[in-house]
């Protein structure tokens, strides 16, 4: 739902060769150790794979540690408390009296498999830590390594292994310790990498949004510290609410209309004037043109002008009136031959005349060629200008203010050529220089962050059309964060309520009241809150509680870690739970044992005798069984049975037919009960562990065991072959008496009391040594 908020798509885990194997549920079969710590020829440890409580208790020093050692080190690589022992105690780890060959081997009742052993073994001289680890399933070939198991990950999650090292560290450790421990147990991870997941992705969708607000930021700084038009329009566009992309590309593409500094300094550097060739060539033709002028002047003058109007005049008359008296002198006579030589000098005053009027038109044409050279002050000079080129365009503008007054004379005019042109040429050039060294510095600064400005307007467009994912994506991250804390205490009630639970059983006489369990965490730091009352007032349980409390508390806490339903150990381990626990917490913790040994095998490691002491008087109904493990010279270590189901309904009735007192009706309406629970209870032993040592699942066995309500057929489960009962029943007379007798607890028990008995002993132990 998340994914889908955020508009995610998670990737597809692609499978690997070696993924990993799905973990396998078990029970602990048995346990064989040679030449380690504290065992030195082969010692077996034979433990009943299916829900019961098992005790292993010996004196310190017999071995009984060795066997729990041995086991933690099979299934985990190491021991809890190797992880803070001196490397002189690690150094010491083989058995000082029969250390070669040295080896582990742990047989599993594994569901649908059978028995599987993992062995580690040790070649001679190797450290603790150059085992070889395999792994040996029934019909199969061995294998190196544990893999396949799959408990790599549930080890970490559900330890069903606990010390009381580490009982007393899960408390005393940095508050993270206790947090992830539980965190893990809850899967938590999970939760924690959905966050890490919804996170990332939204940082993927928002990264281009931060990085462009943090390019802004920096593009502002870099903007003002730019003496620039350019830098000024693009901070207004920056700073606007919406950003006009296109303007912005345009103003740093340089397509943008510029009338700032940089085009005043651009029209500065489009300035001209005439050339020194072109004002010489100027000059010199005004020049020329005025001396034609005045030699054709000299040459014709104005009354050659009146006296060729005055002969043009006289043609025109005698063309129209004819030979005459001179109508001028009136003297001679204006006849054809006086005509024709007026024609005649006409001809050539109107030549002369001609040159003349030509000399005057190219004086008018170089007057104005010159003219134009000479422009006014150009309006560039006169705009604003950085102050550093405030003199030199100050000059220039004066040479070209003086450059633009233009003479009247032609004559003066051929001077202002030749000597004013060089004076604005020079300051011209002079400006162009200092402007050119502005304007590259200027454009030289502007190309580099005209180029991010660029990049930046294309960010933009980028951000804005993924804006709605990236803000379906922050919401979906913050909702998930808001809710983390939420979401975890949700999954962490079920062991709130269960160590609630427990320790209501280990307080006994304590004042404390445990309360809530909470899981607090802000950014790296991580904690347990665990509340409780003293005396009806809040408290702080670490704070307020003793060892011993402590000690119970942690336990409280771990049994519910390693006993959860997805764990695929069917078994718990605890070594020397006791330690610390005064009597009354020590009744409280076989109470809570004994319940957990409904659905789970647990087995408990011991050299108290308040708690073996403590198993035997507590009311049951789990099968319990007392192992003691004795060290004998060079570290010989055997283990025997001291107290099991079966062998307890026999000594109680034995006690029954023993008791003189008792009413004789009594003791035959009791007694065959008595008979019936102590082979019902063998039965029950022999089956449960031939059937999961052979990897039929515990839930079955159950199943089969509850299906069969008769005495009869309990004991048939007990037999390899169950149909073959009759015959096995009748194999040994003993053993038909002892059902008929422990069948009479539906009427009257008639048998002497005493044999009754006896079949029965002989009976369970023949159903406890294979019942073949």
């Amino acid at each position: 739902a998340l994914a889908d908020m955020a508009g995610y798509t998670p990737p597809e885990v692609s499978a690997v060769p070696d993924e990993p194997a799905e973990p396998v549920g078990a029970f602990l079969k048995q346990i064989k150790v040679r030449g380690f710590r504290g065992i030195g020829p082969e010692a077996q440890l034979d433990l009943d794979p299916y829900p019961s409580l098992t005790v292993v208790s010996g004196r310190n020093g017999s071995g009984k540690s060795s066997f729990a050692e041995a086991l933690e080190l099979a299934l985990t690589g190491t021991t809890y408390r190797w992880k803070t022992r001196t490397s002189q105690w690690k150094d010491s780890w083989r058995n000082i009296h029969d250390g070669e060959p040295t080896v582990i081997d742990v047989t599993l009742a594994e569901e649908e498999v059978g028995p599987t052993r993992v062995s580690l073994t040790w070649p001679s001289g190797a450290g603790l830590d150059q085992f070889t680890t395999s792994l040996q399933r029934r019909g199969e070939k061995k294998q190196a390594g544990v893999t396949s198991l799959g408990w790599a990950g549930p080890l970490e999650t559900y330890r069903p292994i606990l010390t009381y090292e580490e009982i007393g560290a899960l408390l005393a450790a940095e508050p993270s310790a206790l947090y992830d421990a539980i965190a893990t147990v809850l899967g938590l991870g999970q939760l924690a990498d959905a966050v890490k997941a919804i996170d990332e992705h939204r940082k993927g969708l928002t990264a281009p949004q931060t990085a462009l607000r943090d390019g802004v930021r920096a593009l502002e700084v870099d903007l003002v510290a730019l003496d620039d038009d350019r830098a000024r329009q693009a901070a207004t566009l920056l700073a606007a609410k919406a950003l006009d992309t296109g303007e912005l590309r345009r103003l740093a593409t340089g397509t943008a209309a510029d009338t700032g500094t940089g085009h005043r300094l651009r029209a500065l550097m489009a300035l001209s004037v005439p050339t020194e060739e072109d004002g010489r060539t100027a000059a010199d033709g005004l020049r020329d043109a005025i001396a034609d002028l005045a030699r054709e002047g000299d040459r014709v003058g104005e009354s050659l002008q009146r006296h060729g109007a005055l002969i043009s005049a006289a043609i025109q008359i005698h063309d129209h009136d004819g030979d005459q008296p001179c109508p001028v002198c009136a003297v001679g006579t204006l006849d054809a031959g006086r005509v024709a030589a007026l024609r005649t000098e006409l001809a050539d005053a109107q030549d002369r005349l001609s040159r003349l009027v030509e000399a005057r038109t190219r004086h008018d044409d170089a007057q104005r060629l010159a003219r134009s050279l000479v422009m006014p002050v150009p309006a560039a000079l006169s705009g604003d200008v950085p102050t550093s080129l405030t003199e030199v365009v100050g000059s220039a503008a004066a040479a070209w203010h003086d450059w633009a007054a233009t003479p009247a004379s032609s004559l003066d005019l051929v001077d202002h050529l030749r000597t004013g042109a060089t004076l604005v040429r020079t300051a011209l050039v002079s400006l162009q220089k200092a402007v050119g060294t502005q304007l590259s510095t200027l454009d030289e600064a502007w190309s580099k962050i005209a180029t991010r400005l660029a990049a930046h307007a294309d960010a933009a467009e980028t951000c804005e059309a993924g804006k709605p994912a990236a803000e379906a994506a922050t919401a979906a991250s913050a909702w998930l964060k808001n809710h983390d804390k939420i979401l975890k205490n949700e999954r962490v009630a079920p062991i709130a309520d269960a160590a609630k639970h427990i320790w209501a059983s280990l307080r006994a006489e304590s004042n404390v009241e445990l309360g809530s369990l909470t899981l607090e965490s802000a950014s790296t730091r991580r904690h347990v809150v665990i509340s409780a009352e003293v005396d009806g007032k809040d408290a702080g349980a670490l704070a307020v509680m003793s060892q011993g409390e402590l000690h119970s508390l942690a336990l409280a806490l771990f049994l519910p870690r390693a006993t959860m339903p997805q764990s695929p150990f069917r078994f718990v381990v605890l070594d020397d739970p006791v330690q610390a626990m005064d009597p009354a917490k020590v009744d409280g913790l076989v109470s809570v044992l004994l319940e957990l040994a409904t659905t789970r095998q647990v087995v408990v490691f011991t050299h108290d005798d308040r708690f073996a002491a403590a198993v035997r008087r507590a009311p049951r109904d789990v099968p319990v069984k007392l192992l003691e493990v004795v060290r004998e010279a060079n570290s010989s270590v055997t283990t025997a049975v001291t107290f099991r189901p079966a062998e307890r309904y026999l000594r109680d009735a034995f006690g029954l037919v023993k008791d003189e007192e008792l009413p004789d009706e009594t003791r035959r309406r009791v007694l065959p009960g008595l008979l019936r629970m102590a082979l019902e209870a063998q039965a029950r032993e022999t089956y449960f562990g031939r059937a999961l040592t052979l990897g039929t699942r515990h839930a079955e066995v159950e199943k089969t065991w509850e299906g069969a309500s008769k005495t009869r057929d309990r004991l048939a489960l007990a037999l390899v072959d169950p149909s073959t009962i009759g015959q096995w029943l009748g194999g040994k007379g003993y053993r038909g008496r002892a059902l008929r007798e422990a069948n009479a607890v539906h009427s009257t028990l008639d048998s002497d009391h005493m044999t009754a008995c006896r079949d029965v002993e002989d009976t369970v132990r023949d159903l406890k040594d294979g019942a073949r």
